[in-house]
């Protein structure tokens, strides 16, 4: 009898668990406010990518800037939020404090990989690209191994570091993702361009 009421305790127990874990996993109206800014924030800041003429883009830039504070006031832990701001930082050439809104950011969200891209688009930006790869790679590894971007940047940082095999293995992937991409075949075909006249000389 003493086993019965044991395991039924213990099955009560648990499925109490499950049910407190499915209610903190569950949006908090806070965080639903704070996701509310970052959507306004990214179609604005989505909207300044796509212009072709950027010459008077910072109204669009301040515009995102307004809607990621509103949602980092809200709540100060919003990955998006954080996110945003370091974006609108980097099209600024505000490095410094993009790195530091991603670096609060990777504090509170360790396994996001879309903070670590960001990170490594910020050295990237800097011209540290060791460490971009570092960041790059996490990335990478953690959910971003067919995006096109990534690829992408890991290619040209190789190929500023002379790591021509691991650029030229970035490019292709870039390729297969984007066959279209104009960027990633062209420094593929110049990385292949140099390896041919170097074999001519030899």
């Amino acid at each position: 009898m003493k086993k019965i009421i044991l395991t039924f305790i213990m099955i009560t127990a648990f499925f109490t668990c499950l049910k407190c874990a499915s209610v903190n996993a569950r949006e908090t109206p806070l965080q639903s406010s704070a996701n509310e800014y970052c959507v306004k924030g990214d179609k604005i800041l989505d909207y300044y990518e796509r212009l072709q003429d950027k010459s008077n883009g910072q109204r669009y830039l301040n515009a995102a800037k307004y809607y990621y504070y509103q949602a980092s006031r809200v709540d100060i832990s919003n990955a998006n939020a954080l996110i945003g701001r370091a974006r609108v930082a980097l099209y600024q050439d505000r490095i410094r404090d993009a790195k530091n809104d991603l670096m609060v950011a990777l504090n509170f969200n360790e396994v996001n990989p879309k903070v670590s891209f960001y990170l490594g688009e910020a050295f990237f930006q800097d011209g540290d690209y060791m460490e971009a790869i570092d960041f790059y790679s996490w990335a990478y590894s953690h959910g971003y191994r067919y995006d096109y971007k990534t690829n992408l940047q890991l290619g040209i940082c190789y190929e500023k570091l002379d790591d021509i095999k691991k650029a030229r293995k970035h490019y292709s992937n870039a390729i297969n993702i984007l066959p279209a991409s104009v960027e990633a075949k062209a420094r593929l075909g110049g990385l292949e361009a140099i390896n041919t006249n170097y074999e001519k000389k030899k």
